[in-house]
């Protein structure tokens, strides 16, 4: 294989794996996305320019390899000597090409593969740290929708219930007192429907923003809140060592100081200068000359400086390297018991409060309807089942944007 082939080949394996972080189209991508998490992380993919920029960013690193490790453009040199008024006694014409020795080459190509390998992993960050406020974004607006569907239920329960009141008392001025409380009441639902629908659309619009679409394009109702795996943290943990973008991008670094350093400690040592010359001489025969040409490396305090600094930065890369490690074990272990500690509470709320909650609205409705009860105990109820929906819809949503968390300090998907 030829050196033109393969930068060429290079070229084409950092395109492929810029492509890699883009799904496949499906026929499916046709319909509106928004129904599920998946549909709109695919979007987001895609569209949204963030992911388009790291791929760029990532093929210029791989493009700058063919340039690394190659030689300089050689020197051509035109000489007149002898240059009186009687004319030019000599013409020279000479090429000249330094070559860098002791696997210098092989260093500096090593270097610029690391740099692609990083800005490769700094992409791949870009994107998880994408998807995980896609994912958010993506619990706000089905909270948003389904706190939506709340309010509209407790505004038809308040309807049915001023209803019956005006049909039970009609106009005398007997319990009228009933009748505008629930007034009040079913005017209050009205406008917090009208408040959630607010907040519906501007969930959909902080989404539409987020995957590269236009913020009032139309979104798929949400089917769901996305299932949160259980896995343990030793597994979390051990998935971000060998798949967290950004302990990849700290190793990459690291090994690009590496390699400087490797090459910092060759100052020491001479390149070459190789040349040859063809010399015009009037009157008499032609001749030609040749060149080797050694660099002198006298100033040992400047490499010295040099060698000092590139070990300095070395060192520095590999502590950034250790510490992020622990930061990151850090990170996850927090999300980890953040996201078991919401999945217990939401288990409570949804299996010891709201049935209860319903139970109370229940009986308060069907006490109220027998003539037992107060109107009142009726509204207390329905707020009461109110809150403990909209608090177990917030609790949701927590744990979504925490399990996002840690999938994004995992590296991708658990």
């Amino acid at each position: 294989m030829t050196r033109a082939s393969g930068i060429v080949c290079l070229a084409a394996v950092g395109a492929t794996t810029a492509l890699l972080w883009l799904p496949p189209a499906k026929a499916g991508d046709l319909t509106l996305p928004g129904a599920t998490v998946e549909s709109v992380v695919a979007v987001a993919r895609r569209l949204n320019p963030t992911v388009a920029a790291a791929s760029l960013d990532f093929d210029a690193a791989v493009h700058k390899i063919g340039t690394a490790g190659v030689l300089a453009d050689p020197m051509l040199v035109l000489e007149a000597w002898d240059v009186n008024r009687l004319g030019v006694g000599q013409r020279r014409f000479a090429i000249e090409q330094e070559f860098k020795l002791w696997g210098k080459y092989g260093l500096e190509r090593n270097i610029a593969q690391a740099d692609a390998d990083a800005a490769k992993f700094q992409g791949r960050a870009t994107v998880t740290e994408l998807v995980a406020q896609v994912i958010a974004a993506h619990g706000e607006y089905n909270a948003a929708y389904e706190a939506v569907g709340i309010s509209i239920e407790i505004k038809r329960r308040y309807d049915e219930i001023l209803g019956l009141l005006r049909s039970r008392y009609g106009t005398t001025s007997v319990d009228q007192q009933d009748v505008i409380r629930a007034e009040i009441e079913a005017a209050t639902a009205e406008g917090d429907v009208v408040r959630r629908q607010g907040e519906q659309k501007s969930a959909a619009a902080r989404l539409n923003a987020l995957i590269g679409r236009p913020s009032l394009a139309p979104l798929a109702a949400p089917t769901g809140f996305r299932a949160v795996k259980a896995i343990s943290l030793v597994q979390v943990q051990a998935l971000a060592r060998s798949a967290n973008p950004i302990l990849a991008l700290a190793g990459a670094q690291s090994n690009s100081a590496a390699q400087t350093k490797s090459l910092t400690d060759l100052n020491y040592y001479p390149d070459l200068t190789l040349g040859a010359r063809y010399v015009q001489r009037p009157g008499t025969e032609d001749t030609g000359e040749f060149l080797a040409k050694f660099s002198v490396p006298l100033h040992y305090e400047v490499k010295d400086a040099e060698q000092r600094a590139a070990g300095a930065r070395l060192g520095a890369a590999q502590a950034r390297n250790e510490a992020l490690r622990l930061r990151i074990d850090g990170q996850i272990a927090d999300a980890w018991f953040g996201v078991d500690a919401l999945r217990k509470v939401v288990q409570i709320y949804a299996s010891r409060q709201l049935p209860p909650a319903r139970s109370s609205v229940d009986n308060a409705r069907n006490a109220f309807q027998a003539g037992s009860s107060d109107i009142s105990l009726v509204f207390e109820a329905e707020r009461r089942l109110r809150a403990v929906q909209l608090d177990l819809l917030k609790l949701k949503v927590e744990l979504q944007t925490k399990y996002a968390e840690m999938e994004r300090l995992a590296g991708g998907s658990l």
